[in-house]
């Protein structure tokens, strides 16, 4: 065989083994990856964001409650606007609500850039809690 003809089928092989590779991590939900999140959660980069976070802290957004109204669909908490249920095998169903929702995404990102700067979920309940009341009704959501 020529040189060329190798070279191409050496380059089918690694494409064909990556692809086999990566399968696995682009059917599962879990990851953040821009591949495996909804389109609808590709609005812009803030909406994206916001669930990308919410996808990795389940146990302080659980914590926080949304101000937008959405306890009325049955959400108990912000985290529940970006995701409507973790399976026993670590995949994700994702919630569509907060891709439209501006009070959503901005108090997981008010909350993510909170816990960045080192406070404690009391702390970012406390300060959700202050900035979002005046908008309306909070979910049903537990304290920290």
């Amino acid at each position: 065989m020529k040189k060329s003809k190798v070279n191409i089928y050496i380059a089918i092989i690694i494409v064909a083994a990556a692809g086999l590779l990566a399968f696995p991590y682009y059917t599962n939900n879990k990851g953040t990856n821009k591949s495996n999140l909804p389109s609808y959660a590709l609005r812009n980069s803030q909406v994206k964001e916001a669930y990308v976070f919410a996808s990795e802290n389940k146990d302080l957004l659980s914590h926080i409650p949304c101000y937008c109204g959405c306890g009325n669909i049955g959400h108990e908490s912000a985290y529940n606007c970006f995701v409507k249920e973790e399976k026993a095998d670590g995949n994700i169903e994702w919630e569509e609500h907060g891709s439209g929702c501006g009070t959503c995404y901005n108090i997981v990102l008010d909350s993510k850039e909170l816990l960045e700067q080192g406070k404690s979920a009391t702390e970012i309940r406390d300060y959700i809690d202050n900035k979002y009341s005046q908008y309306g009704n909070p979910t049903n959501t537990p304290k920290p």
